[in-house]
Parts: C-alpha cells; structure tokens; sequence
C-alpha cells in the first residue's frame, strides 16, 4: 500500500498541521505562485490539497479539492477521500514536517517544565525545529475526534 503524500496550499494550514499530528507528510507552501505548486506536486508525487476551485481544475491529475471550511470536517474529507488510517502516535512535526525522534526522559527533562517532567514519560524532539512533544491532555481529545481505522 501506498501511503499518499500531500502538499497544502495556502489556504490549508490548520490541515496541514492536522495531518502532520495523524502521521501523514505534508508540506505547507504560503508564498508559491499556482505553476510553482503545481510542478511541486508533480515532481514530489504529492496530491496538491486546495480551497482554490480554478487551480483544481488546472492540475485535476494531482488536485484535490476541499470543500469544507471547518477543519475538522477537512480533515475528514480527507480521511475519507484518501482511505486513510489515522495513527495514534505522533510520527512527525506538526509545525514543520520533520519525522521526530524519541528522546530519552532524562534527555527532555533538560528542556520542559518540572511539571511535565514528572507526569509523562514519553517524549518526542524535532531534529529540525527542536521542538519537544508528548502526549498531554489533548491527545486524548484528538483520539476520540479521529480515532484509528
């Protein structure tokens, strides 16, 4: 099976972020004129997810178009659109994409409120934004919203 990749217009951001916490790679482009997008989508064999009904219709080969404004009904457009199984570990970066790594607790302790340290014990870091995640509170609120297939 394959596992599709997406490239978000401009106009999908709060998607992009979305799919990225569900483990799906997904690039988000602000300043890229529609030729440019489209040729990204092409060369990297990404399906090009917009609001835009004209760029849609320019490049229907690797085009999806999104027709709700909610993200969460997007999201689901998407899950159901493209079959997908939504994961219930945090695989990639939601702010910029990367795959994160584990990071040992002793490691994140360094670097995270004393509180956080001592009620989780798993922890992840972004190589490239050096972010550190693990699963708070909210992570039982975006299982129950979009639990696995």
């Amino acid at each position: 099976m394959v596992i599709p990749k997406f490239l978000a217009d401009c106009m999908l951001g709060k998607l992009a972020r979305w799919l990225r916490i569900l483990g799906y790679d997904t690039k988000y482009l602000r300043y890229l004129d529609d030729a440019k997008i489209i040729a990204l989508a092409r060369f990297e064999h990404r399906i090009l997810l917009t609001k835009d009904r004209d760029l849609a219709k320019r490049a229907p080969d690797v085009a999806y178009l999104i027709f709700s404004s909610r993200v969460e009904e997007q999201v689901q457009e998407v899950i159901n659109a493209f079959r997908l199984t939504c994961l219930t570990h945090l695989t990639r970066c939601p702010h910029c994409n990367e795959l994160l790594f584990d990071l040992p607790p002793e490691e994140a302790k360094k670097e995270i409120p004393l509180f956080v340290s001592l009620t989780f014990s798993q922890f992840k870091k972004c190589p490239k934004c050096h972010r550190i995640y693990w699963p708070g509170t909210h992570w039982q609120k975006i299982i129950r919203t979009f639990p696995s297939s």
